[in-house]
């Protein structure tokens, strides 16, 4: 599996008030793009262009992680033994 690395910038408080929280995410050296996240929902920017992005609201992003993920134990809770 590819090793990942996501960066992120945040306000001091992290609830999201009207500003958005944006996480860079880095294979290797190799930037994929930008994952923005709002109260609104997700936007995905590919490193390649920089004028438009992928708009999807928490509610289809639901269905897509439902319909299409592998639910199980989550990595953080495994993290804790």
């Amino acid at each position: 599996m590819a090793e990942h690395t996501v960066k992120f910038s945040a306000p001091s408080d992290l609830e999201l008030p009207k500003v958005d929280m944006v996480f860079r995410v880095w294979r290797g050296d190799q930037a994929l793009g930008k994952l923005r996240v709002s109260r609104g929902g997700v936007e995905w920017m590919q490193r390649d262009d920089k004028k438009k992005a992928y708009h999807m609201s928490w509610e289809r992003l639901d269905g897509i992680f439902v319909a299409q993920g592998n639910k199980g134990i989550t990595r953080s809770s495994k993290r804790k033994k």
